[in-house]
């Protein structure tokens, strides 16, 4: 069984052996479907994970 990991620019559930990229943020690898989405985060990690806990701020 294969265990799949999120592309956080585009949501797409990929395969870490054969991520088209990976990036180290703040401790923890991330892994992309794209070396476009790799930019895209590399650019801005906060904008993407920013989005990730955003329900348990404003309730």
């Amino acid at each position: 069984m294969t265990t799949t990991v999120h592309d956080p620019v585009c949501h797409m559930d990929i395969d870490p052996a054969t991520a088209a990229g990976t990036s180290e943020y703040k401790g923890q690898t991330y892994y992309f479907c794209s070396l476009g989405c790799k930019k895209a985060f590399d650019a801005d990690p906060e904008k993407y994970l920013g989005k990730t806990d955003e329900h348990s701020h404003h309730h």
